[in-house]
């Protein structure tokens, strides 16, 4: 195999039409359809649950199909036991995008 960097790799039921994309509440690990609601929802779930599919993804693919502009890190867990949120676990992520400098994008995948 090799890298493959359409969306439905990742979601396969992924869609856009040009100008909105779709990614159906079951394909993003752990959101609910209330997490996801238009108005009532909480978009820090909704990004969890993406960069949470994201690393798995990454995670599950065998080293000749892992994308060489994009690297994600095994997460890290750790018990709050004091402060404001103290009960709480925090979860960090680290993802590494390599693309022009200050832009947006990603670095196509070297031959």
């Amino acid at each position: 195999m090799a890298f493959s960097k359409v969306p439905t790799t990742l979601w396969p039921s992924y869609s856009s039409d040009g100008t909105h994309i779709t990614i159906p509440i079951a394909a993003l690990d752990g959101l609910t359809s209330a997490e996801a609601h238009t108005t009532t929802g909480d978009w820090r779930s909704i990004m969890l649950s993406i960069i949470s599919t994201a690393y798995r993804h990454y995670s599950e693919l065998v080293a000749a199909d892992k994308p060489k502009a994009f690297i994600a890190y095994a997460p890290t867990t750790y018990p709050i036991t004091s402060g404001t949120l103290a009960g709480t676990f925090k979860t960090t992520y680290q993802l590494d995008f390599y693309n022009q400098y200050t832009t947006p994008d990603v670095a196509n995948e070297p031959a």
